[in-house]
Formats: C-alpha cells, sequence, structure tokens
C-alpha cells in the first residue's frame, strides 16, 4: 500500500448522524490518533529524543568526572540547562521538528488535496495533528528536563524537597508552554511557506535571540522574553544593593511578570493556530499541486 493510500485509509469517515459537537470531536480523535501514530513511526522521533537527552549528561560529567564537584551548584547547572537548554534550545528545534511537518509535510508529498477531501472540519485536522505533537514533543523534553533535574541532585544545593520539586514543576510548565507557542509558530510557517523550516531557524534562533538583546519593547514581539520570564531564577537577591539593581534591570527591559507572560504565550499560541487553520481553509492546495508539478 502506498503511503498516500495509507495516510487517507488511517482517517475514517466519521458519521454526521450523531450531531455537529459529536461529529467534531470524532474527527478530531481520528486526526490525533492519526498523527501520533504517524509520528512515532518516523525516525525523526529517535533522532530528537537522543539529542534532548544531552543536557542530562551534563550535570553527570559534573558530578562524577570533575575534581571540583563539590563546588558546583545542582540548583544553578539545573536552571542554566533548563533555560538555555530546554526551554531556548531544544523546545524550538522541536517545534522546527514536528510541528512545521503537521501541514507542510502534506504539502511537500502533495497528499493534502486527498487529505482535504475527508467530511472532516480542517481545524479538527489541525487542531488534531498539533494536539498529537504537543504530546510527543512534551513527553520527550519533559523527560529530559525531568532527568536532567535527577542528574543535577547529585551535586549540591538541590534535592528531590518541596523546593526542588516545586523548581522542577515550574520549568516544566515554561518548557510547555514554550513547546506550544514554538509549535504554533512552526505550524503556521509550515502552512504558508514552503521553506518552513530555513524561515523558523532564522527567526527563532537568528532574530528572535537579538532582539531580546536590544533594550526597549523589541523583545515584546518574542517568543523567547515570555518563556523567560516563567523560568524561576537560580537564586534570590539578599542584598539591597542586588535588589536596588534588579528593580533598575526590570524598569529598562520592562519586566513581565509570570502570570502575565503565560497569557500571552496562550495568546500566541491560539493566534497562530488561528491563523494555521484560516490558512488550511483558504489556500488552494490542488492549485499548488498543480503549479509545483
Amino acid at each position: 500500500m502506498s503511503q498516500t493510500a495509507e495516510k487517507i485509509s488511517i482517517l475514517p469517515a466519521p458519521a454526521r448522524a450523531a450531531g455537529p459537537m459529536s461529529h467534531y470531536n470524532q474527527c478530531l480523535r481520528a486526526s490525533f490518533g492519526q498523527s501520533l501514530m504517524l509520528m512515532l513511526r518516523r525516525q525523526r522521533v529517535i533522532l530528537a529524543a537522543a539529542i534532548a537527552m544531552l543536557p542530562v549528561l551534563i550535570p553527570l560529567a559534573m558530578a562524577f568526572l570533575s575534581s571540583n564537584h563539590a563546588g558546583d551548584s545542582g540548583l544553578d547547572v539545573f536552571t542554566r540547562l533548563a533555560r538555555e537548554a530546554h526551554v531556548g534550545v531544544l523546545a524550538p528545534l522541536l517545534a522546527l521538528f514536528f510541528a512545521t511537518m503537521i501541514v507542510g509535510e502534506d504539502v511537500e508529498g502533495r497528499t493534502i488535496p486527498l487529505m482535504l477531501t475527508r467530511p472532516m472540519p480542517r481545524s479538527a485536522w489541525v487542531l488534531g495533528r498539533y494536539a498529537a505533537y504537543l504530546l510527543v514533543s512534551g513527553a520527550i523534553l519533559g523527560s529530559s528536563l525531568f532527568l536532567t533535574f535527577a542528574a543535577s541532585t547529585a551535586l549540591p544545593d538541590l534535592a528531590f524537597d518541596s523546593d526542588g520539586l516545586g523548581r522542577l514543576a515550574a520549568n516544566e510548565f515554561a518548557m510547555f508552554m514554550a513547546l506550544a507557542a514554538n509549535g504554533a509558530f512552526a505550524l503556521f510557517l509550515g502552512a504558508v511557506t514552503r521553506r518552513p523550516i530555513i524561515i523558523g531557524v532564522l527567526v527563532l534562533y537568528g532574530w528572535q535571540r537579538i532582539a531580546v538583546t536590544v533594550p526597549g519593547i523589541v523583545d515584546f514581539l518574542t517568543i523567547l522574553k515570555y518563556t523567560n520570564e516563567l523560568l524561576p531564577a537560580a537564586v534570590q537577591a539578599t542584598t539591597e544593593a542586588a535588589r536596588e539593581e534588579l528593580t533598575t534591570f526590570r524598569r529598562q527591559v520592562y519586566y513581565v511578570g509570570a502570570g502575565k507572560a503565560a497569557l500571552a504565550l496562550i495568546a500566541i499560541s491560539a493566534a497562530f493556530l488561528a491563523a494555521s487553520v484560516w490558512v488550511v481553509r483558504i489556500r488552494e492546495y490542488a492549485t499548488d499541486r498543480a503549479a509545483g508539478s
């Protein structure tokens, strides 16, 4: 059976007799199940998991191979890895790995006209696939973050206590929000352009990192600003001078609290998802196929 036929056969034609909401939910589940099965069968899942587990090796190497590991703080190591590796690098990477393919894979393979002829709302088709992306990428990156935390407890100042587990939960939440927002953006790129990965790399790893270092309000146009606001700090400022310096810095960069940052990320995800659904509804993919053949 060809790959096109396999994709179509996996996705059943749901009955409409049970009512609009029941029909929509059935379509959503069918899209989710089909996309989940196809993602798990791809070799890129193994590659993504292997890359995501690399940060786990850093605290282990510091604990067992470094001669002065007693001076390394497990809290600082875990906080830096969560911010710089998991949220800053791996979350956008997994979005580019998986979310750009939610629509882009069928566009590139020229199977999307057949997929969209099924009696299914296009929003259910897109949202079901997006939910599968969140499940797979969240499981991979969430496991990596947990194992990094566990490895960091081999160093001082971090343990499986209430404070440590609270920090882990806060970082897991920030990581999930980063996956959601970056994934929605990557999904939109996959729906509107033929080169979503190239554009995504330029935006997420190029322009976005420059924007967050520029004083003013330019960083408000990035996802990274809001995900960084969700991450807990490694240590709290205890001296009066440190408090004053932190206050001045927050005024200069227009500090945003964790609550507003979470709402901003939800709004960003919803906006890009809505835009992706709108593009899938109005774009003539059959015409694109004919023009590209």
